[in-house]
């Protein structure tokens, strides 16, 4: 079965500001997805269907084949998560369904990954959640300042979309819910991180464990 391609940004919330600039205090609310609130009534939902595979593309000036998405002084982890929509957008509690940081074997960042890639990620909606409204929220995090307090630059957005055919329950464990903002503190393992001096070795990603369900491509 052939994939559906869709115009950049149509189900992305807008964000404030230009589309290069991260968030740099992750305690505000901007964490979300990068704007003030984290719901945007005039955007519209994208259907998917749970266990398919949805590519997200990262681009910092273009969707042209030759941006490079992020300089290449920029390195660090991505996390996509997911949060069933509520009235509230503060109300929305998200749980983490993929994870890539560095890979010693290749040794590469997932931004690195992502770039040589043309900023395409594809990634899997979990089957057995429950059907319904959602945002997945895509995540990049550098940390090429990270060795300074508050110095690590996340770069948030969120992609409304609506679940159709899950199972309508959780696996046992169900996931580990988390609040943005609130998972991360500033002085978290994988937040406040010398990446000079040990170069991705030891690194860990922050936020909760990875939702089980399924397995993502490598």
């Amino acid at each position: 079965m052939g994939k559906t391609n869709y115009a950049k940004g149509m189900y992305i919330q807008p964000v404030v500001g230009p589309a290069v600039t991260y968030v740099a205090d992750f305690t505000k609310v901007q964490i979300r997805c990068r704007n003030d609130n984290g719901s945007s009534p005039t955007t519209p939902y994208l259907c998917v269907t749970a266990g398919s595979t949805i590519s997200t593309f990262w681009h910092r000036r273009n969707a042209l084949p030759d941006d490079i998405m992020i300089v290449y002084s920029h390195i660090g982890p991505c996390m996509f998560y997911l949060g069933k929509v509520t009235p509230n957008p503060d109300d929305i509690k998200w749980f983490k369904i993929y994870e890539l940081g560095y890979n010693k074997d290749t040794k590469k960042w997932c931004s690195e990954v992502a770039r040589d890639n043309h900023g395409r990620m594809d990634i899997v909606i979990p089957k057995d959640i429950e059907n319904g409204r959602y945002l997945l929220r895509t995540e990049l995090l550098t940390l090429q300042n990270a060795q300074k307090p508050m110095g690590a630059q996340f770069y948030p957005n969120c992609v409304q979309i609506h679940i159709t055919g899950a199972n309508n329950k959780f696996l046992d464990p169900p996931p580990e819910y988390v609040s943005f903002p609130g998972v991360y503190q500033p002085n978290d393992t994988g937040i406040l991180y010398n990446l000079r001096k040990d170069g991705g070795m030891t690194y860990q990603i922050p936020g909760p464990p990875v939702y089980p369900p399924v397995k993502n491509p490598s």
